[in-house]
């Protein structure tokens, strides 16, 4: 049950968020983002180009920026209040504007933070420049760490992650044999 799994890793976050008296927590690990929404998009550049992200907030709404024309992929998913279009502020994207657009990036997280926070100006990010961190501080947002509280929230799985794992190996293994069964000596790829 995917739905209950998601709803459960949901719950997992909000309460490493609320043991660390957290605001919440934007993400960019393309693995955190899977793992806060379960929504994927160029898992792979996004690794190295953070413009893919979510925030989080401890009581509040579940935010995913994504690329433009790319809604659609996290439209079925409940647990994504709201999709919003990224603002890429790292330097192979921005250039000499990288701090100019910090500043607007951060001016929209500080929003949600002021909006959901209830007071509370603690926000966690997963992985951030200093560009980021200046900006948000600028702002009144002190920045914590956001990679300690997702390993902690995903320490322990529930029944439907387990199930989930079990049949993702299941289907690599049957993929696997069709490809070894497939070799021939000789053949090229």
């Amino acid at each position: 049950d995917m739905d209950r799994a998601r709803r459960y890793r949901l719950a997992r976050i909000r309460a490493e968020l609320v043991k660390r008296d957290l605001a919440g927590i934007v993400v960019y690990d393309p693995l955190n983002v899977r793992y806060a929404t379960d929504s994927t998009d160029m898992q792979l550049w996004c690794t190295h180009n953070p413009v893919r992200y979510a925030f989080v907030a401890t009581d509040g709404p579940v935010i995913l920026w994504d690329f433009h024309n790319c809604e659609h992929l996290s439209w079925h998913l409940d647990l994504v209040d709201e999709i919003r279009h990224g603002k890429a502020w790292f330097y192979y994207e921005a250039g000499q504007h990288a701090r100019e657009r910090a500043g607007r990036w951060a001016a929209e997280i500080a929003d949600l933070v002021m909006r959901h926070g209830g007071g509370n100006r603690r926000l966690a990010v997963d992985n951030i420049n200093p560009l980021g961190v200046e900006a948000l501080g600028a702002l009144g947002i002190s920045v914590h760490d956001g990679q300690e509280v997702m390993e902690h929230a995903r320490t322990v799985k529930c029944a439907d992650e387990i199930r989930a794992m079990r049949r993702a190996v299941a289907a690599c293994e049957a993929s696997m044999r069709v490809m070894e069964d497939a070799l021939r000596p000789g053949m090229t790829e």
